[in-house]
């Protein structure tokens, strides 16, 4: 494993990383170090002045998304997963983060049960009103999976019964364009692949980054990913959605510091190196002067 560049910040910097990675290896969906003595070194000298749910904590919701965000041993990893390592590392904070499903990740960010959450979100303008939107990583977009058929455009999935995970903003499209009758609602990605595997629906519409390397498995090699085709009768294709980060609503100061570590993030090359990692493309990356606001 290639050693980060964020390896080369300064000493103070460098003891705060060794102690967090021992606080995250606490961390089992919502389970963290506790009150007890914190694990971020006493000299840390956070690169901003936030303030969280819980002092000394930053509080994430997740759901299981990988490659983007999941859980191994206790530590987030992914993408995105290490993203949030490291805005918790710049804030000297200790990350207390649960897994849940994508629904439920809106609902409780919103209702103020969380600082912030990471993991393949885009947005769209209602997302904006309740949450603070951070810079924009990569682009990303809407992938067809299906038992080997080449379906790639709107009409060539009517009569088709279709499976999307809950929490993608096209689900309203694809009810208003195909029927609710048409589409069934999953907890997972992995839930509408294996219903696809197994015939028990036609196809699935699914991110197509974390759906690309997901096809590489075993259990899904059988299956087959072609991008979505523009079409006006689908809004979410008519433009290169990008992943955010996704913050408690009003914490502005929080999103700033958010965007710094995105801008190190990619300034460093470790998101390159982790979209080559999971097999996806880093010329999906955005630059640094590209942002959800415009």
């Amino acid at each position: 494993m290639a050693v980060s560049a964020f390896a080369t910040k300064a000493v103070s910097r460098t003891a705060q990383i060794g102690a967090l990675a021992t606080s995250l290896a606490l961390v089992i969906s919502g389970c963290s170090a506790g009150d007890e003595n914190s694990t971020v070194a006493e000299d840390c000298k956070p690169t901003a002045e936030v303030d969280t749910l819980h002092k000394g904590k930053l509080t994430v919701l997740v759901a299981e998304h990988p490659p983007f965000v999941t859980t191994e041993n206790g530590e987030l990893t992914g993408i995105e997963g290490e993203l949030i390592n490291e805005i918790a590392s710049d804030l000297c904070l200790e990350v207390d983060s649960s897994t849940t499903s994508f629904s439920a990740v809106i609902e409780g960010l919103q209702s103020g049960r969380a600082d912030l959450s990471a993991g393949n979100w885009t947005v769209n303008d209602q997302r904006r009103e309740i949450f603070e939107v951070s810079d924009g990583l990569y682009e990303g977009g809407m992938g067809v999976v299906t038992r080997g058929e080449d379906l790639t455009d709107v009409d060539s999935l009517n009569g088709k019964t279709l499976g999307t995970p809950q929490g993608y903003l096209w689900i309203d499209q694809l009810h208003k364009l195909y029927g609710k009758g048409a589409i069934r609602e999953y907890q997972s990605d992995n839930a509408v692949l294996d219903d696809v595997k197994a015939k028990r629906i036609d196809v699935g519409v699914v991110s197509i980054l974390a759906n690309t390397w997901r096809l590489t498995q075993d259990q899904y090699s059988d299956l087959k990913i072609n991008k979505m085709q523009d079409s006006p009768d689908l809004p979410y294709t008519q433009a290169p959605p990008l992943s955010v980060v996704l913050v408690k609503k009003g914490n502005i100061a929080l999103k700033d510091a958010t965007n710094q570590t995105i801008a190190e993030y990619k300034d460093s090359g470790d998101i390159d190196k982790s979209f080559e990692k999971y097999g996806l493309d880093p010329a999906l990356v955005t630059p640094n002067d590209d942002s959800d606001s415009k």
